[in-house]
């Protein structure tokens, strides 16, 4: 921000002089040759004439547009009534800067008399160069004399080497930089730039009256300094003596806010300048004293620095905080992190202590938050488009880590308990539309020994559009009936048991998420009767248990005792488009009692730790682990191992003995910013497979650009690779068969291309390659990635 009180500190400066020459009665001198021999006055006509009119400064036009020109008026040096002129400029103090450099910067004539408009702009160019420390302004009033205005002037300091410690060489260059800071026009050769965007300042004057534009020129209120006058570094890194730019207070305040932006949060800086002039700096990047947990027990708190990695000694970064809080959040959920409102940082400034053998030493101060307030509406506002950017850029918000002096504070608490629901837009060809909820309730344990989970889900198939069973009210009712699942499920992390429990339930079920997600399934059937999955009712109860061993691999066992009934798809379709079609077909499956038991293991390299369990709905085809299937970061596999056996003697008067091995694997390599290449490698089969569990390929995501299961068997294999150059992707798919008849089939090729709207969101295009082959593709928009 820029401040407008330095121009009225020097208006306010003469204005006293003047009032205090009125006061001292000096009388007008008159020249011997104008006095009457008698001495008395000579009539007015022979009277001193008025001073001649000072020359004109061109920036005087633009000081008369300026925001405070409607307020503050013109300045003027009156002795016992009248108006008069400067006679000069005196310039004292100067020790290494030579007297015509220093005039010339500030514009100051050689000769001529001036007006107090145009000396006060001559002090404000004066101040405005950064090479000095004061500029005392003295208006000097003799008998017989015009008056002369004398400007006392203290150079900044000079400065021959630095010698800078404590620091990287990174961290080293940067802190340079902004401690010798050049002004914006300052060039690398001794040639003017002739860039007219750097000749103008553009100010925003925020007042009571409302916001005011000002364009001002560079040239005429912040003359620079030529850069052979100034310390600074070069492209190669060596230093080159000279004054430091608007003084080292300054200059040490923008190398700690360097710093502060470089993540150290606590550091701090010491200088000292010696009577030779070398700049000694001392750079402590800062340690932590103490890190302090507030709001749960001292064993729960021993626990969170401990996870956070944070210790005493540490020096402390901006990024260890955000690494730590990611951490807790992962390690910890039982704890929510506690939003506190930061308070902006006391800004730091240094005052400058001078020594007796000449010396100079310079001391961090911290400002109050109450003078920081003061010193911001005491004075009128204009901001700069740099001031502007740079609030932009360093924003207030709240912290759940802070740091108080060189302590780290922790705000926690225990979470207690959480509920998480989402809506079920279900809708099949055998349910209709069937909308529901599903939820859960997990129960924390601070102490981290168990953590309790209720879920459960419910779906109410509505009697919308007139859909029945054509000849068979009672299977109409059936399929009318509530969808519904409740289970309990407890996680011991001493154990790494990541969920053991019991579901109960009796929905409608399908195998077939592994091709096409949920939603996508749903939105198809209700716009055109084209849900490409097939279902079944399934009653009965799950008993599961699963450990994870490390954030990437887990292992389970689930007990399954279900029957199952056949369900028949509803006539008329309820679509919004195609209704008149015929009711997308649904098989039937074998019915009655199977119990099994099923055991997985998994393995995802860019797995997370998870607060959450397996999902609601599971099945030995899926993954327990929770995917958001967007292009992963970096290189990434994931591989899938289940092995289903089902056998009478398992108990639960099961009628069907069987088993089925899925192996799902895939390969994600990142090859760039959203491009890289996909491969996924899927193999099923058993032996002695009911309906329901029999293997089948076609359809999306299951040999595209073939129909919807359009080859059945015992047993598959599926390869798939895709590659995706920014929003545009290829794929191929190829797949086999195998049925007891005929062994494996002919391989069948499908190809295809993508048009990406983020991660997840696609339009595919697909093409079958076999004898069937036609130049119209199919087509889909989905939501969702099933691998």
């Amino acid at each position: 921000m820029l401040l407008p009180s330095r121009m009225n500190r020097i208006a306010h400066l003469l204005c006293f002089l003047s009032l205090a020459a009125n006061a001292q009665g000096v009388a007008t001198p008159q020249t011997p040759e104008t006095s009457g021999k008698d001495g008395t006055t000579p009539p007015a006509a022979t009277q001193e004439a008025p001073p001649p009119r000072p020359p004109e400064d061109p920036c005087l036009a633009e000081a008369d547009d300026a925001p405070d020109s409607e307020v503050l008026g013109a300045l003027r040096l009156s002795v016992n009534g009248e108006n008069r002129a400067l006679a000069d400029v005196k310039l004292e103090g100067l020790q290494r800067l030579s007297e015509p450099v220093v005039r010339a910067l500030a514009h100051v004539p050689e000769k001529g008399t001036l007006s107090p408009e145009q000396a006060a702009l001559i002090l404000e160019r004066l101040a405005s160069t950064g090479l000095f420390s004061k500029v005392t302004p003295t208006v000097r009033l003799a008998e017989g004399a015009t008056p002369v205005l004398v400007v006392a002037l203290e150079e900044q300091p000079h400065v021959t080497s630095v010698d800078i410690t404590g620091l990287q060489k990174d961290e080293q260059e940067d802190v340079q930089d902004q401690l010798f800071r050049l002004p914006p026009s300052a060039s690398t050769n001794d040639e003017e730039e002739d860039d007219d965007d750097d000749d103008a300042e553009t100010l925003v004057h925020i007042g009571a009256e409302g916001i005011r534009w000002h364009v001002s020129s560079r040239k005429c209120l912040a003359p620079n300094p030529p850069k052979e006058l100034l310390a600074f570094f070069d492209d190669e890194g060596r230093f080159h003596p000279g004054f430091v730019w608007k003084g080292l207070p300054e200059a040490l305040e923008r190398a700690q806010d360097e710093l502060e932006d470089e993540g150290y949060l606590l550091a701090s800086l010491d200088a000292t300048l010696t009577p030779e002039g070398q700049l000694r700096l001392r750079v402590d990047e800062g340690t932590v004293e103490a890190v302090e947990v507030r709001g749960v027990e001292e064993d729960v708190a021993a626990r969170v620095r401990e996870v956070m990695g944070i210790k005493p000694g540490d020096v402390l970064l901006r990024s260890d905080l955000r690494r730590a809080e990611e951490r807790l959040e992962h390690e910890m959920p039982f704890l929510k992190l506690r939003d506190v409102e930061a308070l902006p940082r006391p800004a730091t400034r240094f005052e400058e202590v001078r020594e007796e053998n000449g010396g100079r030493r310079y001391r961090p101060v911290e400002e109050t938050q109450r003078e920081k307030k003061r010193k911001h509406w005491d004075d009128d506002v204009e901001l700069s488009w740099e001031a502007l950017a740079e609030g932009w850029k360093h924003g207030s918000g709240d912290e759940a880590i802070t740091t108080v002096g060189r302590r780290v504070v922790v705000h926690a608490r225990p979470r207690g308990s959480s509920f998480d629901a989402e809506l079920i837009p279900m809708h099949t060809q055998v349910t209709g539309f069937a909308p529901g909820l599903s939820g859960s309730l997990k129960l924390w344990d601070v102490h981290n020994r168990a953590h309790v989970t209720l879920e459960g889900a419910l779906t109410i198939p509505l009697r919308w559009g007139g859909q029945r069973i054509p000849g068979d009210p009672e299977q109409t009712a059936f399929q009318r009936r509530l969808n519904w699942l409740v289970g309990a499920k407890v996680e011991v992390p001493a154990v790494r048991l990541a969920e053991v429990g019991v579901q109960l339930y009796d929905f409608t079920d399908t195998n077939d998420r592994w091709r096409m997600g949920a939603i996508d399934s749903y939105i198809y059937s209700a716009l055109l009767n084209r849900p490409d999955a097939e279902y079944f009712r399934r009653k009965g109860l799950t008993g599961f248990a699963t450990w994870r061993l490390s954030p990437q691999l887990l292992v389970g066992a689930e007990y399954r005792r279900d029957t199952y009934d056949s369900l028949v798809s509803f006539s008329p379709p309820f679509s919004l488009f195609r209704r008149d079609s015929a009711p997308f077909p649904n098989p039937l499956v074998d019915e009655g009692r199977m119990t099994s038991v099923v055991g997985r293991i998994e393995y995802a390299s860019d797995a997370k730790r998870s607060s959450r369990g397996g999902p609601l709905f599971r099945n030995p085809e899926l993954s327990q682990v929770r995917h958001d299937w967007g292009w992963p970061e970096r290189t990434a596999v994931r591989n899938l191992l289940t092995l289903e056996v089902g056998s009478p003697a398992l108990g639960g008067g099961a009628e069907y003995r069987f088993w089925k091995l899925v192996s799902d694997n895939v390969l994600y390599v990142n090859t760039g910013h959203d491009d890289g290449l996909r491969l996924r490698v899927r193999a099923a089969g058993g032996e002695d497979l009911p309906l329901q569990k029999q293997e089948a390929l076609g359809g999306w995501s299951g040999l595209r650009g073939y129909a919807f299961k359009e080859f059945r068997g015992d047993a598959s294999l599926l390869a798939s690779a895709e590659y995706r150059w920014d929003f545009i992707g290829v794929f191929a798919d190829m797949g086999t068969v195998h049925t007891q008849e005929l062994g494996w089939m002919d391989p069948k090729l499908g190809l295809g291309a993508q048009l990406y709207f983020g991660d997840s969101v696609h339009l595919s295009v697909a093409w079958r390659t076999d004898e069937r082959a036609s130049l119209s593709p199919e087509a889909r928009l989905l939501f969702v990635r099933p691998f």
